[in-house]
């Protein structure tokens, strides 16, 4: 869903690089999609850094769209979930920075991304995080669940996740979670959390974060051969 409040290209919303992804895929000339592209600077970021040999976007503000395309190969523009991306078994990675929120299904769309991914591939997928102490602060004392035109309750954010929720999210659709980080913001929320070796990242975090691997499957010929092996 497209937010009406961010109708510019060059709005943070549309321009956040996310730098902090980078570190997560592996260097190599790999062919990656970027769900909710926005601008494209995530693209941008992966080429500068030699990680990415072919960019294939995606994304509903056609302005912003057309601003990625001068770093994608190619921009589809539009609903994600109405589109027929006609890639099998193509992607080493497929990136959905903040875009799996404002879905209707986004666990259909996993499902999907999952056929879109390469034996081995890996969707890294960030979500905000609702279980941040503000959140709960203000449902749990004011009685508040107030949206907002951008953060965490976003107005055109359709789903909510957790850390659990999240995770179950990615394995529930056959996907192997290998990492998953409280995204963190702020000087002082950063010290507290390091002195309290992370125990309630959870409820300072801004966001989660998670990788998680397609399975590798044995072939078919592989898995009767291995089942109609004699004992020995």
């Amino acid at each position: 869903m497209q937010n009406a409040a961010f109708q510019d290209k060059e709005s943070e919303y549309y321009t956040w690089d996310k730098s902090w992804m980078l570190p997560f895929v592996k260097n190599g000339p790999n062919v990656i999609l970027d769900l909710g592209c926005a601008s494209g600077r995530v693209g941008l970021g992966l080429l500068n850094a030699g990680k990415a040999k072919e960019l294939i976007g995606a994304e509903i503000f056609a302005p912003a769209a057309e601003e990625a395309a001068k770093t994608y190969q190619e921009v589809h523009v539009g609903d994600v979930e109405e589109m027929d991306l006609a890639y099998r078994d193509y992607f080493d990675y497929v990136i959905c920075g903040d875009i799996l929120e404002h879905l209707k299904e986004p666990y259909m769309v996993v499902e999907k991304i999952v056929k879109l991914l390469k034996p081995g591939g890996s969707l890294l997928a960030c979500v905000p995080n609702v279980r941040n102490f503000r959140v709960l602060r203000d449902l749990i004392f004011g009685g508040e669940w107030k949206y907002v035109s951008s953060g965490i309750l976003d107005r055109t954010h359709l789903r909510f996740f957790t850390r659990n929720s999240c995770r179950r999210m990615l394995t529930d659709a056959g996907l192997q979670v290998y990492h998953e980080q409280m995204i963190v913001y702020g000087t002082k929320k950063l010290l507290f959390n390091s002195l309290t070796l992370g125990c309630f990242a959870e409820f300072l975090s801004t966001q989660v974060f998670c990788c998680a691997r397609k399975i590798e499957r044995t072939p078919k010929h592989e898995e009767d051969r291995v089942q109609t092996a004699p004992y020995r």
